[in-house]
C-alpha cells in the first residue's frame, strides 16, 4: 500500500470526515503545550489561551482507538533492477514493555553498513552488519537492523541488499545474523553497544529544545518524565535478557518484503519460520 494512501480515496474526504477526525483526535485532553525559557509563567498561560484557546473548543467525547493487530505476511514486487532488496521483520514489543531497551541494544549490536562506507569514526565499524555480514560476504552491498516501537506493538528485523544472483544467500545470511542474537552476547560487545547507545542519547538531548520535545513525548506516551532514566535502564540490560527477547521475537510470524529483478529466487516466509524454529 502506498505510504500516503490511495489517490482514489481523495474523493471520500469531505467536511464530515475531516470534522470527525478533529473531534476524535484534536481535543483538549490530547493536546500538550510546552515551552522553555519562559520568564513569566502567567503571561505564557495567557498567551496560550489567547492564541490557541479557540482551537480547543471541540467537545470531548468518549472515543477509544482500537488496538492494532500484527498480521505478518510477505509482499514481492518486481523492479527493473540488478539488485535484490529484502526486508524481514518480526513483531517485538510496545513502548511500555520492559524489553524495549533490550531491543534498542540488539539494534545497535547489528547496526548498519553500506558497501561505500564500511567503517570510520562514528559509523559503527565494529557492529555485526560490518564484521559478520559485509566483511564475510562479498554479495552483501548493504545491511541494517530495523527497530520500531509503537503504543500497541513493535517491529524488529533486518534489511539487506545485494545482487539478484545471490538473492537466496542474502536471506540466508540475514536469518543467521538474527538467529545469533539468541546466542550468548560477549561482555565486550554488549558494553560497546551500551556505550554507543548512551552516547547517542546524550548527543540527541544536548540542546534545550530537544530535551523539551523529549519531555513532551515522555508525558504524552507514559504520563510521566523518564528521559533521565534512559542510560540507567540501558546499563541494567543483560545478555540473557537480549537472548530471551530475541527468542520471543523470532518465534513469531515474519513479515517480508522483497523487491528487485530476481524476487522469485528468495525463499518464502514459510521457509523463514521453518529455519528459525
Amino acid at each position: 500500500m502506498p505510504r500516503n494512501g490511495l489517490e482514489s480515496n481523495v474523493g471520500n474526504l469531505d467536511a464530515r470526515v475531516l470534522q470527525q477526525f478533529i473531534m476524535d483526535n484534536v481535543t483538549p485532553k490530547k493536546c500538550l503545550i510546552v515551552a522553555n525559557g519562559v520568564k513569566n509563567h502567567k503571561e505564557y498561560v495567557d498567551l496560550v489561551r489567547e492564541r490557541l484557546g479557540d482551537l480547543l473548543a471541540v467537545p470531548e467525547h468518549q472515543y477509544t482507538r482500537e488496538a492494532s493487530k500484527y498480521i505478518g505476511g510477505e509482499y514481492r514486487t518486481w523492479t527493473e533492477s540488478p539488485a535484490t532488496n529484502i526486508t524481514l521483520a518480526f513483531e517485538s514489543v510496545p513502548w511500555s514493555h520492559e524489553d524495549v531497551h533490550a531491543f534498542y541494544l540488539m539494534n545497535t549490536i547489528i547496526g548498519n553498513a553500506t558497501a561505500f562506507s564500511s567503517g570510520g569514526p562514528g559509523k559503527g565499524m565494529y557492529c555485526r552488519a560490518v564484521t559478520n555480514l559485509m566483511q564475510q560476504n562479498d554479495f552483501v552491498d548493504s545491511a541494517s537492523s530495523i527497530n520500531s516501537h509503537f503504543t500497541d506493538s513493535g517491529l524488529f528485523g533486518i534489511q539487506l541488499e545485494g545482487p539478484g544472483s545471490h538473492s537466496a544467500e542474502l536471506l540466508q545470511v540475514g536469518l543467521e545474523e538474527l538467529s545469533r542474537l539468541r546466542d550468548p552476547i560477549p561482555d565486550h560487545e554488549l558494553n560497546r553497544a551500551k556505550n554507543i547507545l548512551k552516547m547517542n542519547v546524550m548527543m540527541a538531548m544536548e540542546r534545550q529544545d530537544d530535551r523539551l520535545e523529549e519531555m513532551a513525548r515522555n508525558f504524552m506516551t507514559f504520563g510521566d518524565l523518564n528521559f533521565h532514566q534512559y542510560c540507567d535502564k540501558l546499563d541494567a540490560v543483560t545478555g540473557e535478557q537480549i537472548n530471551r527477547a530475541a527468542t520471543m521475537c523470532l518465534s513469531g510470524k515474519p513479515t517480508m518484503i522483497v523487491t528487485g529483478g530476481a524476487i522469485n529466487m528468495v525463499p518464502t516466509i514459510t521457509d523463514v519460520s521453518r529455519q528459525l524454529n
